[in-house]
C-alpha cells in the first residue's frame, strides 16, 4: 500500500485517475495541507499523445505508476473536485526532480520566462 492510499489522502507527486474529459491519470500538484482541507485539488492532466512544447514533461512508462509513457501537459493546469478523483495512486510518487521540471514548465506555462535545461 503506497502512502498515499493511506486515509484516503490525495497527495503532491502522485498520479491518480480522475474523471476529466475521460477517465485519465493527472498528477497532484496542489500542497498536501491545501489537499486535506479543500474540497478540490490542483492537478496536471496526463497524456498518451507525446508531443514536445516547452510546457510539456515527459514521463517514462513505469514512472509514476504509468503503464505507457506519458506527457505532462502542464498549459492545462485545473482544479478538480476531489470526489472527481479516485483515491488510490497509479504508483510511487514522481522524483523531487522531475517534480521540478513541472513546476518550472507550469511558470512557463503561465508566462513567466524560465528558460529550457
Amino acid at each position: 500500500m503506497s502512502a498515499s492510499s493511506k486515509g484516503g489522502l490525495l497527495r503532491r507527486g502522485y498520479i491518480y485517475f480522475a474523471h476529466l474529459d475521460k477517465l485519465r491519470p493527472v498528477l497532484v500538484l496542489s500542497p498536501d495541507v491545501r489537499n486535506e482541507l479543500a474540497s478540490d485539488l490542483i492537478a496536471i492532466p496526463c497524456s498518451t499523445h507525446r508531443s514536445i512544447a516547452p510546457t510539456h514533461v515527459h514521463l517514462r512508462r513505469g514512472e509514476g505508476g504509468l503503464t505507457e509513457a506519458s506527457v505532462l501537459k502542464c498549459e492545462q493546469i485545473t482544479t478538480l473536485y476531489k470526489g472527481d478523483v479516485r483515491r488510490q495512486s497509479l504508483g510511487s510518487a514522481l522524483s523531487p526532480t522531475r517534480l521540478y521540471e513541472v513546476e518550472r514548465a507550469v511558470l512557463r506555462a503561465i508566462g513567466v520566462p524560465v528558460p529550457l535545461e
